[in-house]
């Protein structure tokens, strides 16, 4: 893969935050703190009673049990791990491994809890955009002392690892296995039967909106999604606003978030004004990742915005041949903004230094490998980050990874390279966002002050992180 790009974008953005300077602060109410107490106490109980039942199910005998847990749990995901886990533990005497899955929304709240609890896994797989929260609490475990001892470190792709050393400070908190490339998805048939080419830019999309809305048969042409929005919208915001010239970046000359500008306001109304003119369906407000796809495999809508992971869950609602991927709109510039790549990893907890890391290290390794990564990447349609699984007949012959890897050399694609460095940004783009994109979509909040209010609350976040330094 060809990821100079991307390697470059991470490095120009964190160079303007360290140019920087600013302050921040905050404080919170006695009731508050006693209720996140009373939570704390609450979660903390129940991850332990979690544990004493993963003891309790773990095999007796001189093999060593180890944790796996995963981050985001869906039906293909775990029937693949559970499936390959099973085989792994009768095929060798020395590891058992167990195999727990959480919620994406659950993840954090429960991995937290196991760091208060000393109740962590062996190896977990997180989000790129949860780095920063648990290294901010030093739960997890430094790996630049133990590559050496990964064989398939040596696979793994080069700016990739760049990428993680750079939202890491210059430490290497884990290694990368697949990331999702943002794309758009359509339904073949539902368009030949119309005659509609695949819209291009934003404009044509907006006129198929329009066209295609058909209320009283709830038909439309596409799914919004309101809650958790992030990627879409952003995409979204900076294609329309060509990124104000920055070229994917948060923020300006002066390190101030550029998203408070009008002409982020004026896309965020363009946007927001699909749902208020019925366009889509009258749930898309609270629709998540599960109502899109629904919309989408039911026929209810013919298009979507989303990345590569849910290939496998259109196959099984649309059937082969009936879907298909292409790129995310552009502006009428030819251009087109995308998150930039945000791999998932794994990750060790640190468990203090006298802990032993050896098992740890083995299924890290294992997980890595070409055989288990390049046979989840090909059940989950996620782009690999092991060079080696690039070699595969799967992945060559596969239409969707080949488009994947063509945006990284088209001159057009710009990378947004969102400050995952930032703490509290994982909350902002699931919590914030949605409540207030919500907010708009019922003209509670104008998008002028809801982009504001966003911009305001990076610039307090980023002056905390350089104040912090």
């Amino acid at each position: 893969m060809k990821l100079a790009k991307w390697t470059a974008c991470v490095m120009s953005v964190a160079m303007v935050s360290a140019l920087v300077a600013g302050c921040g602060g905050g404080g919170s109410s006695a009731p508050a703190e006693t209720t996140a107490a009373a939570a704390t106490e609450a979660a903390a109980e129940t991850t332990a009673a979690e544990a004493e039942e993963t003891e309790a199910a773990a095999p007796s005998g001189d093999k060593q049990t180890l944790e796996f847990w995963y981050h985001s749990s869906d039906p293909v995901t775990d029937e693949y791990y559970e499936s390959y886990f099973e085989k792994l533990n009768q095929e060798q005497d020395q590891y058992e491994v167990v195999y727990t899955s959480f919620s994406f929304t659950d993840f954090q709240e429960k991995f937290q809890m196991a760091v208060s609890t000393n109740t962590m896994p062996d190896v977990v797989s997180l989000g790129f955009s949860n780095i920063a929260a648990f290294t901010a609490q030093d739960s997890l475990l430094p790996l630049d002392d133990y590559v050496d001892q990964i064989s398939n470190y040596k696979n793994i792709d080069e700016g990739l690892l760049k990428g993680m050393i750079s939202i890491g400070d210059g430490v290497l908190y884990g290694l990368p296995f697949a990331y999702n490339q943002e794309v758009s998805w359509y339904n073949v048939q539902k368009f030949e039967e119309n005659g509609i080419e695949v819209p291009t830019t934003q404009s044509e999309f907006l006129d198929l909106c329009e066209k295609y809305a058909d209320p009283d048969n709830s038909s439309y042409f596409y799914s919004m999604r309101a809650v958790r929005p992030y990627d879409s919208l952003v995409a979204w915001l900076w294609t329309y606003t060509d990124g104000l010239g920055y070229e994917g970046s948060w923020f300006d000359e002066d390190g101030k978030c550029i998203l408070g500008a009008p002409e982020f306001a004026e896309a965020l109304d363009v946007y927001a004004n699909i749902y208020k003119n019925k366009w889509v369906s009258g749930d898309s407000i609270n629709n998540n990742y599960d109502q899109i796809i629904a919309e989408f495999g039911s026929g209810v809508s013919m298009y979507i915005v989303h990345n590569s992971s849910s290939e496998s869950t259109h196959l099984a609602n649309l059937g082969e041949g009936n879907f298909a991927a292409a790129r995310v709109l552009a502006n009428d510039k030819g251009r087109y903004f995308a998150s930039g790549l945000q791999p998932n990893v794994f990750c060790i907890p640190n468990q203090g230094d006298d802990h032993d890391y050896t098992g740890a290290i083995w299924l890290m390794d294992l997980l890595l490998s070409e055989e288990v990564d390049g046979g989840l990447c090909e059940n989950l349609g996620r782009v690999p980050c092991n060079t080696l699984i690039e070699k595969q007949d799967w992945y060559a012959n596969d239409t969707e990874m080949m488009l994947y890897a063509s945006y990284l050399t088209d001159e057009n694609y710009v990378q947004i390279n969102h400050p995952y460095w930032l703490p509290d940004f994982s909350t902002f783009i699931t919590d914030d966002m949605t409540a207030d994109f919500q907010a708009v979509l019922m003209d509670e909040m104008s998008a002028q002050d809801c982009v504001s209010k966003w911009a305001e609350t990076i610039d307090e976040y980023q002056a905390e992180y350089l104040a912090s330094k």
